[in-house]
């Protein structure tokens, strides 16, 4: 299934940019500008955008992955795990120049909708803003892990005789 953000109207969504770069930052919000996005908000660090959240709700989060003092990986949590957040559903896509796979994993693992290797293209961060408004998956709350669900197929579990119901 394709989907097309000329289908979307994205003129609304309210965006917020976290990244401790100011270049960066600034890159982000031309390219959100660009596509259509009039309401981009941008902080300097994971905790200021933390109060920003909480004074100002946001549709989209797009973060880096590597902050001082906070990093991404723990902005990420506290919006998922904090019982103080406002929206710990709100989609996040992660950003860093570190894209291997070590990497991806720990920010799938904090709950993190999508990830985005850094330099950053029009194109790239255009897809993944798509995949994460058009591809709703369900949203997880366990003890080990807060997120969407990181299965990107629904594949059946196999019958496989090891619980008791099998052999019924």
């Amino acid at each position: 299934m394709t989907h097309d953000l000329d289908d979307l109207d994205i003129s609304r969504l309210r965006v917020l940019v976290v990244d401790d770069d100011k270049v960066t930052r600034r890159l982000i919000s031309s390219i959100l500008d660009g596509i259509g996005v009039a309401d981009v908000q941008v902080e300097a660090s994971g905790q200021a955008a933390l109060d920003l959240i909480i004074r100002r709700p946001v549709d989209l989060v797009i973060s880096d992955f590597e902050m001082e003092p906070m990093n991404g990986l723990e902005f990420a949590l506290q919006v998922r795990r904090d019982p103080n957040s406002t929206n710990p559903y709100v989609p996040i896509i992660m950003m860093t120049a570190h894209a291997d796979r070590p990497t991806v994993m720990k920010a799938r693992d904090a709950g993190v909708n999508a990830f985005v290797a850094k330099p950053v293209s029009i194109k790239a961060l255009e897809d993944k803003i798509r995949v994460v408004l058009t591809e709703h998956r369900k949203f997880v709350r366990s003890n080990r892990y807060v997120g969407p669900d990181r299965r990107r197929r629904d594949v059946p579990l196999p019958r496989d005789g090891r619980r008791k119901s099998d052999d019924e």
